[in-house]
């Protein structure tokens, strides 16, 4: 990882813990929890959540919010600190993907869903 990629990772997981992205996933409601346990949503190396399976329209509607807040929130992050939202977004995900329990699904930039192992995520580029 670069030097500038290092200092956009801590000011991204800095700025995710001090109530941005860490408060939203913990405050997703029990449908989404539930179909991420079991692997029917997931997190992408865009930053956001995804569907690995197809979603009902509720579950949908759902993440679709949880993902507008994530990008206010990539947004507001970017502005105070002078880079783009999606660098905030993808440094974010590498921060969350690489920290995945295991069970967990996620996507990397090749579009192919995978399950987290017990030794954690290796992110390629980041």
């Amino acid at each position: 990882m670069t030097k500038t990629r290092k200092i956009i990772a801590a000011i991204a997981l800095a700025g995710a813990m001090a109530g941005g992205v860490a408060t939203m996933a913990q405050a997703q409601n029990a449908a989404v929890q539930q179909a991420v346990s079991q692997g029917v949503v997931g997190e992408t190396m865009s930053g956001y959540l995804g569907f690995a399976q197809s979603p009902s329209a509720e579950l949908r509607a759902q993440v679709d919010a949880i993902n507008l807040a994530r990008r206010s929130a990539y947004t507001r992050l970017a502005e105070e600190r002078g880079v783009t939202r999606q660098q905030v977004a993808t440094e974010t995900a590498c921060s969350v993907i690489s920290g995945l329990a295991a069970g967990r699904v996620y996507q990397l930039q090749d579009g192919v869903w995978r399950t987290a192992g017990a030794g954690g995520v290796s992110v390629p580029g980041c």
